[in-house]
């Protein structure tokens, strides 16, 4: 097998490190970590909460997104959201019975 000219010249790897990395230099010591007590038990910070604030996407044809802009200006409100949120309220409140309200309820939570 020949090899190719620019393959002869190319180095391995990315770069040559200055200094080679070691365990030793991190922020924390190493005498530090040693010392924690270890939890066998799980806690609640543990488990995995998602935030409520985490992005989620909607799509909505172009229109209903310039009606949502403009509902938004017009209530001086910031965020989709909010005015999303906005018109289920409203409409929950002027459009459903006290049955479909309650039921609506308890599915939502």
């Amino acid at each position: 097998m020949s090899v190719n000219k620019l393959e002869a010249l190319r180095k391995k790897g990315n770069f040559t490190p200055e200094k080679p990395f070691l365990e030793n230099d991190t922020v924390t010591p190493k005498k530090e970590k040693e010392n924690k007590p270890v939890s066998t038990i799980p806690d609640e910070t543990s488990k995995y909460i998602p935030a409520t604030n985490q992005r989620k996407t909607l799509k909505v044809s172009p229109q209903t997104k310039a009606e949502i802009e403009e509902l938004k200006r017009y209530l001086k409100m910031g965020y989709n959201y909010e005015v999303i949120q906005f018109l289920i309220d409203d409409y929950v409140e002027d459009h459903l019975s006290s049955s479909q309200k309650r039921r609506f309820k308890e599915n939502t939570e």
